[in-house]
C-alpha cells in the first residue's frame, strides 16, 4: 500500500541511503520482519516510529525525500524481495558496541551494516 511504500522508502533512505542495493533491501527486510513478529508492532509505520528503535524517526531525518533507488528497494521488499541471509533478522546496526551486537547473533554483514537475528 502507498503508506507502507512512503514510510519504508524513507527509513531505507535514512538508514542505508549510502549502501548498496542489497543493503537497502536488507534494511527493508528488517522492518517487515518486525511487522511479522509478535514482539513488535504490526504495521510499517508503527515499527518505524516505535520509541527508541530507529534514530531517523526521532531526529527528523525520516522526512527527507528518498532517492529513486531507495524507492525501488522498498517496492522490491513490499513485493516479497528478501536478502536470504537476513530473512530472520530483527535488528541491524553500524556501531561497534550496540545492544544488538551484545545480545543477538550476527547473521550477515552487508555494506556498512551488521544484521542480527
Amino acid at each position: 500500500d502507498q503508506e507502507d511504500l512512503y514510510w519504508l522508502s524513507r527509513i531505507i533512505y535514512a538508514e542505508s541511503g549510502n549502501q548498496p542495493l542489497e543493503g537497502k533491501i536488507a534494511v527493508g527486510n528488517v522492518v517487515l520482519n518486525r511487522v511479522a513478529s509478535p514482539k513488535f508492532p504490526n504495521s510499517v509505520y508503527s515499527v518505524i516510529f516505535q520509541r527508541n528503535q530507529f534514530t531517523p524517526a526521532s531526529n527528523g531525518r525520516i522526512q527527507r525525500t528518498p532517492s529513486a533507488e531507495c524507492v525501488i528497494a522498498a517496492k522490491l521488499v513490499l513485493d516479497g524481495g528478501v536478502v536470504e541471509e537476513v530473512k530472520n533478522a530483527l535488528y541491524f546496526d553500524s556501531a561497534a558496541n550496540s545492544w544488538a551486537s551484545r545480545n543477538r547473533t550476527c547473521v550477515a554483514v552487508i555494506g556498512g551494516h551488521r544484521f542480527y537475528a
